[in-house]
């Protein structure tokens, strides 16, 4: 009897480290998660863990929900008390965010550091922000979204022309000229993004680049067949997309000028690397290769 009640007592010890949320490892139930990154904040209620967000950024706006919690600032003006009265039992930061490191450290408080700055990147940190939270089967659906989203426009686009693309992301706008562009260049996820869409990135530089910001005759001298302005907060300017476009009248010897092949993408997640990359992914293919049928 009493080694039929040990074996019983082995067993029920046994399952709590193996059986939960059909996972093989123990995993900690974090129950008050701090985001400090938008991309965190998308991963974790794209998993299903946004329940368990007590507190997030300024600048995490999606999904709508996350607009109801506490904020703490943002990345450098991290409201840190805030943060402590919200006894988060695990913050999720940024993994070059040092100082935010060194005060969560201070406090006492869990972390994981996440990187999101490249395709690779993203895709780790949802798995990772998963693994985490108890999230494992979650997080890899997400992630499986996401390669195969590229694979299937790799594989739509793979026999097409290739024509030189340019991503932009900052500006001066409205003014009825170009000038001070920052653009995507060869280490960004852009770059891949553009690739499996079937272009080429229109920046060609010899070192690994992420954002050069170019002359306009910088941009006469790449002379790309497509330009694709990324201004994700463009309702918080005063200015439309026409006049966003005719600032391109300055350059009218391009190739994308010409061929009307100029394009504002507007929407918030443009320029958010996280789940809804997918997204960017098939937005920049449409504009690429739109003799594609992406339907």
């Amino acid at each position: 009897m009493k080694k039929i009640k040990h074996l019983l007592t082995f067993i029920v010890l046994f399952l709590s480290f193996t059986v939960q949320d059909g996972h093989t490892e123990s995993v900690k139930e974090y129950k008050r998660i701090v985001s400090l990154m938008p991309s965190a904040t998308e991963i974790l209620f794209a998993i299903g863990a946004g329940d368990r967000v007590v507190g997030v950024t300024r600048y995490c706006r999606f999904p709508p929900e996350a607009l109801n919690l506490p904020q703490v600032g943002g990345i450098m003006d991290t409201n840190y008390e805030m943060v402590f009265q919200l006894q988060p039992d695990l913050v999720v930061l940024t993994n070059d965010g040092e100082e935010q490191q060194q005060k969560m450290d201070a406090m006492g408080f869990e972390t994981l550091a996440i990187e999101t700055k490249n395709i690779p990147g993203i895709m780790d940190s949802i798995r990772r922000v998963g693994a985490k939270v108890g999230k494992e089967r979650e997080a890899e659906k997400v992630a499986n979204a996401i390669q195969n989203k590229m694979d299937e426009v790799r594989e739509k686009t793979k026999d097409l022309p290739k024509p030189k693309v340019m991503i932009t992301y900052l500006r001066p706008l409205g003014e009825g000229s170009i000038r001070e562009v920052y653009i995507a260049g060869n280490k960004t996820y852009f770059d891949k993004i553009i690739e499996a869409a079937g272009g080429v990135n229109a920046f060609q530089g010899v070192e690994l680049v992420v954002s050069p910001i170019v002359t306009p005759e910088g941009i006469l001298e790449m002379n790309p067949d497509v330009i694709i302005e990324l201004i994700g907060s463009l309702d918080q300017t005063p200015y439309a997309v026409d006049e966003v476009k005719k600032d391109w009248d300055m350059l009218p010897e391009l190739n994308a000028y010409q061929n009307g092949r100029i394009h504002i993408f507007s929407k918030p997640y443009v320029s958010l690397p996280g789940p809804r990359l997918v997204k960017v992914i098939e937005d920049i293919a449409r504009v690429i290769h739109p003799e594609v049928d992406w339907n």
